[in-house]
């Protein structure tokens, strides 16, 4: 069985290498596909989903890239918050019985202009969550109203909610539930540690630089 792990931030494939040099987890549209390009044809595939959320266009790609094939079956493990509670919308779909989905509406950062420019990314805004909420319709059959009414107000879904409002298939059971840790990602990483985090890569980075120049000039010299 080829194993897909959405965990951390979902990100675009350009930003992956920045989360990786931190040592941070996180999920690319690029990781997701390399692993339905090599799994084997008739090989199931099981997506496990522990993540808060990322970006919305990773997300939507993610999604494409599941829907509509019949190997995969997707496993909400702790949280599928935001973007990676679409991704969840992709497939049957098993829940934690501890495990829970977030739904709100799509946010946009650093934007500037007048106020016609504001009002034009409102109504973009309010596109892309009628497209997101597409994916949780599709799942649940419920009315696009209903769906964008629990986006409006940031909605945090048991696993029992999740399987009454069909945005799952089955809870989990007992038998089935392996061992989970009650920590949030976001909970731990401080700007502090952050902070910590860089400056000891830097720090090695440089006695690497150091000792790497050393050895140049011990070969240069045949010492």
């Amino acid at each position: 069985m080829a194993t897909i792990n959405i965990r951390g931030d979902i990100v675009g494939d350009d930003d992956k290498w920045i989360y990786d040099w931190f040592d941070m987890a996180a999920t690319c549209p690029k990781d997701v596909k390399e692993i339905l390009n090599t799994a084997e044809e008739n090989e199931p595939i099981e997506v496990l989903i522990n993540s808060g959320g990322g970006s919305v266009m990773a997300g939507q790609e993610i999604y494409s890239a599941l829907k509509g094939n019949d190997r995969v079956t997707i496993k909400i493990q702790s949280l599928a918050g935001r973007a990676a509670g679409v991704v969840a919308m992709a497939g049957k779909s098993q829940i934690s019985p501890v495990a829970m989905i977030m739904i709100h509406n799509v946010s946009m950062s650093g934007a500037s202009g007048d106020y016609h420019d504001m009002q034009k990314n409102a109504e973009i805004l309010k596109q892309m969550n009628t497209a997101l909420a597409a994916a949780f319709v599709e799942k649940s059959g419920r009315p696009m109203d209903n769906i964008l009414k629990l986006m409006d107000r940031e909605t945090w879904l048991t696993a029992n909610q999740c399987l009454e409002y069909g945005f799952v298939d089955e809870i989990i059971s007992d038998q089935q539930a392996p061992a989970y840790t009650n920590s949030y990602c976001g909970m731990w990483l401080t700007d502090e540690k952050r902070q910590q985090a860089i400056a000891e890569k830097k720090q090695k980075e440089a006695k690497e630089a150091e000792a790497k120049e050393i050895l140049e000039d011990l070969d240069f010299y045949g010492v």
